[in-house]
């Protein structure tokens, strides 16, 4: 199964329904992506976040489900909305065992 995840630290300007919305929106791609097992987000709680406040986590079957996902057309229309808003994003692609 191959992972990914991603943290973001949002601009201050960005208002919490803002954040909601897009993520909600990342969520609906797992019923429109075959090979992608689940689509998990949140809002990070831990005292170690370094501000970066929500994550997402998606699992799947393949490494070429993660490239399906990247290039779905709906994820490039959020994405694109996600980089006007974010601060700073980390990602994080692994092989889970």
């Amino acid at each position: 199964m191959r992972v990914h995840i991603a943290l973001y630290r949002w601009k201050d300007n960005i208002s919490a329904d803002e954040v909601r919305q897009v993520l909600v929106g990342i969520k609906v791609l797992e019923t429109h992506i075959p090979g992608i097992k689940d689509i998990v987000t949140g809002e990070n709680n831990s005292a170690y976040g370094e501000g970066y406040t929500h994550v997402i986590l998606v699992r799947a079957e393949s490494q070429a489900a993660i490239e399906a996902y990247r290039a779905h057309p709906e994820h490039r229309r959020l994405a694109d909305e996600i980089d006007a808003m974010e601060e700073r994003g980390i990602g994080v692609d692994f092989e889970a065992n």
